[in-house]
């Protein structure tokens, strides 16, 4: 019965990180613009929002939510303790894998930094080299969705893309440019909601590959249903989409329904 927490997480530029950088190598600095545009290098981003959303399959392939958390600089202080809130979730469930998408690239490094400069202690799951995971068949402690994907392709496909080629509402993946520094409660809740989707997507389409791969038992339209269902009955998790959620949950019920009637 894997355990999985699909986690993600947002980050901004810190313009003071960027200045001392400057400070002390004006050429290299220069280096970090294109097309009179910052190239938003990882050393100087910092975390202001994190979200984890749990999944438990069982060996029946029945699918159970265990929730969604989320964290943000607004709600909870400074990046340390978003960091911090995240980590304790993590530890708190040793026995599930931690799935991103491009997290190699993305959440790991920007959580390392974090973790080194606040003092703090990362998860078993997403350390580098030994780590106390005890790892259960051939998931490993930290699933990089992308890397999966991509295979020994060339080519990196974006979240959206797949959501689109199953069938997913394009709503759904709306809005999801470089973000800024929120400015406002507003901008925050939408934040909010933003790294929460992107947490739930990333599930649906884990879920669909692994299925499609024979790694877990699954009817894809029921799990469809299903997360689409709890996010409407959790709506705090994703208000923005509540439209395109219901529009996914109707047409899922319409095609299980369709599955019996055929089978009868």
């Amino acid at each position: 019965m894997p355990k999985f927490t699909f986690i993600d997480v947002e980050a901004v530029w810190d313009e003071l990180l960027h200045e001392a950088y400057r400070e002390i190598d004006p050429r290299g600095a220069a280096k970090q613009k294109r097309k009179d545009q910052h190239r938003h290098r990882v050393p100087c981003k910092r975390v202001i929002a994190a979200a984890a959303f749990d999944i438990e399959i069982e060996d029946s392939g029945k699918l159970s939510i265990g929730g969604l958390k989320s964290w943000t600089e607004h709600d909870h202080g400074d990046e340390r303790e978003v960091v911090s809130n995240l980590f304790d979730h993590l530890l708190a469930r040793p026995d599930a894998h931690v799935v991103t998408y491009s997290g190699l690239a993305a959440e790991v490094p920007l959580l390392t930094l974090a973790a080194m400069e606040h003092g703090l202690v990362m998860p078993g799951q997403l350390r580098t080299g030994v780590s106390g995971f005890r790892r259960q068949g051939s998931w490993r402690p930290h699933i990089d969705l992308a890397l999966e994907l991509k295979g020994q392709g060339r080519d990196w496909a974006h979240l959206s893309e797949l959501g689109l080629r199953l069938g997913l509402p394009g709503t759904l993946f709306m809005g999801k440019p470089d973000i800024e520094q929120p400015r406002s409660g507003a901008e925050w809740l939408a934040l909010r909601e933003r790294v929460s989707m992107d947490c739930i997507l990333t599930a649906i389409i884990a879920l669909s590959f692994w299925r499609a791969n024979g790694r877990i038992r699954l009817d894809q339209n029921a799990m469809l249903y299903i997360i689409a269902d709890w996010c409407l009955r959790n709506p705090s998790a994703a208000k923005s989409s509540l439209e395109p959620l219901a529009i996914l949950r109707s047409q899922m019920f319409a095609r299980l329904g369709a599955a019996l009637d055929e089978a009868a």
